[in-house]
């Protein structure tokens, strides 16, 4: 959906303007020329704002700061819609112990930016035969991080593969 272009100084079509000024507030009905030439007088440009009838309003205002504020603006509403990704950390059945702090530490970050959250363990060749000391493994590495982030669901069983979704504890 393409925005409407407002229009300045000279592309304003009207006879009768009613001027607004961003410091004086409502000023009165004038004609355009007259509008036009206290814009110029400021250094400003004339925009119109909306139009009735026989008569358009129009504000005096430095349109280049408007159009910054606007984008401003703009920036700042697709910031709050932005939902946090899902962040995904990967261990393994032999994972070492400061390889599990050093992951614990990274969760850490994830929580404090409130990402959602999903470990995942996979069992590879002959680990396989270990399925139930796997699971240990990532229930243990679960409640270690429960300070942070709560289990959406239990964890479960693909194939050769553990998985856990987490949500961040508010």
């Amino acid at each position: 959906m393409k925005e409407k272009k407002k229009r300045l100084n000279g592309d304003i079509r009207a006879n009768k303007v009613q001027v607004i000024h961003d410091e004086d507030g409502n000023l009165w009905e004038m004609s355009l020329a007259e509008a036009l030439e206290i814009a110029r007088e400021q250094e400003l440009d004339l925009m119109e704002m909306w139009k009735r009838d026989d008569i358009t309003m129009v504000k005096i205002i430095d349109y280049g700061k408007f159009l910054y504020r606007q984008k401003k603006q703009q920036q700042k509403q697709q910031q709050k819609w932005k939902s946090p990704d899902m962040k995904t950390i990967r261990i393994t059945y032999k994972i070492g112990d400061h390889d599990l702090e050093v992951k614990r530490k990274q969760v850490e970050k994830f929580a404090a930016d409130g990402h959602p959250l999903k470990v995942s363990l996979m069992l590879r060749w002959r680990e396989n035969h270990y399925g139930d000391l796997a699971a240990e493994k990532i229930d243990s590495f679960v409640k270690s991080i429960d300070e942070f982030y709560t289990p959406h669901a239990p964890v479960k069983r693909s194939g050769n593969t553990f998985n856990v979704l987490l949500k961040v504890k508010k």
